[in-house]
């Protein structure tokens, strides 16, 4: 009985596991995580790492910029372009140099 238990626990764990995963984007930025609404249902780009984003990356994931400006958390993207432009920089002024 009890291996019948722990698979119907893991059964239930999985499905509010792919909810979430349906449901909203996991955002990694500067200052932490943040959970947003996914603008459409699907599995693609559950887990997104915005610290190091540039323009370039913010045009493939267009569908997480979205939904990131429709939860009204705008800061992100604001965020993740100024820290691209002053690692560019940084770049230009210190070649060979890490960024901070």
């Amino acid at each position: 009985m009890r291996r019948v238990m722990t698979f119907f626990l893991g059964m239930v764990a999985g499905g509010i596991l792919l909810y979430g995963a349906e449901h909203y984007h996991l955002v990694r930025a500067p200052d932490g995580f943040h959970l947003i609404p996914k603008t459409e249902s699907k599995l693609a780009a559950t887990y997104v790492d915005i610290r190091n984003f540039t323009p370039a990356d913010w045009a493939q994931h267009a569908d997480v910029a979205m939904a990131i400006t429709k939860a009204k958390q705008g800061q992100l993207l604001e965020n993740s372009a100024t820290q691209s432009l002053q690692d560019s920089v940084q770049d230009f002024l210190h070649p060979g140099q890490p960024s901070q």
